[in-house]
């Protein structure tokens, strides 16, 4: 009973405890807010340390708020060793509701890091099939572990959310700036607002892009705790999270991939290369790369044909899931004008809602954006001045696939430009990020 207490306070006080509750509510919250009143379980997961305990308890505080029993809000973590799911409901409605939960109202259980209770997902269904009064929000951090159980045990019963890194907009409502909403990425009198606050928003860019959205370390400018801090995410997930799932036999080469990809975000996959360089079978290199893509530590885009089948099938680019992670192996030359490119590639596929990019002989398209029936190429330019040539590969692709627009991310230009019937927009990386 008394770590139950201890987890649960507000069964005491009436309230959360302040200490575990911050001020900034992430987008996410609101989102959430919508789905408590339905009968599905809520599963909340992400990459480790983007605050999902923390939502947890905000969420809790909300229902406090709006008058809900304290004694039927209940929080457990899995940090904790507990037998089975059951002998925790079961301790719960003895010492806690004296009654069987079946004759008490509404009661909202939540359950932290739920991957680390065996044979989570098949516990979760059965009391989710016994107790309709109860609605169970959830969260993961081995993404991994719970979109498996997911898709095999769950499917019907559940809403999946995952929180991502902050993104630029968040980052800078966390430091109190406000930005209006960008409602049209093509409206230009809506961008320039925007562009005119560059003086206060540019160089918060460059700090967002070390700490790469985490937010636990927004603001840091210590570059070793900047790095240590990811150092530790990615042992934890690297040597547990996946371990945990799939049985590898040699986990350290993960990071060694990891840092691979860190020395050129957005390289092709080359599974016969990289074989060859880590001397395994390319079967093993390719097995190893999907890990890394299930458990959220990387980002796969597959050549865009016209055809998800045929995509699927095509040349893939692989970028890391945070800059800060390149940061990481690559402080010296972060910001190197020759490296800081690729960077600011790796932070728009971060965000970017694409799993596509393009490339056919010798034009290539950093992304594609389906949006509405069209098919919109993206480039990123982080130079000083774009010439003609520099859009080859965004023209071809607009010719191949009859786009009429296509976006051209930049250092800092903000301008239109009509190539035939195709129309070009120059908006500036940061400012574009507002918008996605």
């Amino acid at each position: 009973m008394l770590h139950l207490i201890t987890f649960n306070r507000w069964w005491d006080t009436g309230k959360v405890p302040e200490i575990y509750l911050k001020p900034f509510k992430r987008k996410l919250f609101n989102k959430i807010l919508k789905f408590l009143d339905t009968r599905q379980i809520i599963l909340i997961y992400g990459l480790r340390r983007v605050g999902k305990t923390v939502l947890i308890y905000q969420l809790i505080d909300y229902l406090l708020k709006i008058g809900i029993d304290k004694k039927y809000i209940f929080y457990f973590t899995f940090d904790e060793k507990v037998a089975s799911l059951k002998e925790l409901l079961e301790e719960y409605a003895g010492l806690v509701l004296g009654k069987d939960i079946l004759t008490a109202g509404k009661i909202y259980v939540f359950l932290d890091e739920i991957q680390k209770l065996k044979d989570w997902q098949e516990q979760l269904k059965l009391f989710y099939d016994l107790y309709p009064n109860i609605k169970f929000i959830v969260t993961g951090s081995a993404s991994l572990v719970i979109s498996k159980g997911v898709k095999e045990s769950l499917a019907g019963r559940v809403y999946e959310f995952v929180l991502p890194l902050l993104s630029f907009r968040e980052y800078l409502n966390f430091f109190g700036k406000n930005i209006p909403q960008i409602k049209n990425i093509y409206n230009f009198s809506e961008l320039k607002e925007i562009y005119l606050k560059r003086e206060n928003i540019f160089p918060l860019f460059f700090s967002y892009l070390k700490t790469g959205g985490f937010i636990e370390i927004a603001g840091e400018e210590d570059d070793f705790k900047i790095k240590e801090y990811s150092k530790s995410i990615l042992e934890r997930v690297i040597l547990g999270d996946i371990p945990l799932s799939f049985k590898i036999k040699e986990p350290l080469i993960l990071k060694d991939i990891i840092e691979l990809i860190a020395s050129n975000p957005g390289f092709l996959l080359d599974y016969t290369k990289l074989a060859e360089v880590f001397k395994k079978d390319k079967r093993v290199i390719s097995n190893y790369v999907f890990y890394l893509n299930y458990a959220l530590l990387v980002k796969v885009l597959s050549n865009f044909s016209g055809s998800k089948f045929s995509s699927g099938r095509k040349l893939k680019k692989v970028y890391l899931a945070s800059t800060n992670f390149i940061f990481q192996f690559f402080q010296e030359k972060f910001f190197d004008s020759e490296f800081i490119g690729k960077i600011i590639e790796n932070v728009v596929a971060n965000f970017l809602k694409t799993d596509f990019f393009w490339r056919e002989r010798k034009n290539e398209v950093d992304f594609v954006l389906e949006d509405k029936m069209e098919k919109i190429p993206i480039e990123v330019k982080w130079k000083e001045k774009i010439k003609t040539n520099d859009l080859k590969g965004i023209l071809s692709f607009c010719k191949k696939f009859n786009s009429n627009k296509g976006i051209i991310l930049t250092k800092d230009e903000l301008k239109t430009e009509k190539f035939g019937s195709t129309e070009l927009y120059f908006i500036p990386i940061w400012t574009y990020l507002l918008h996605i």
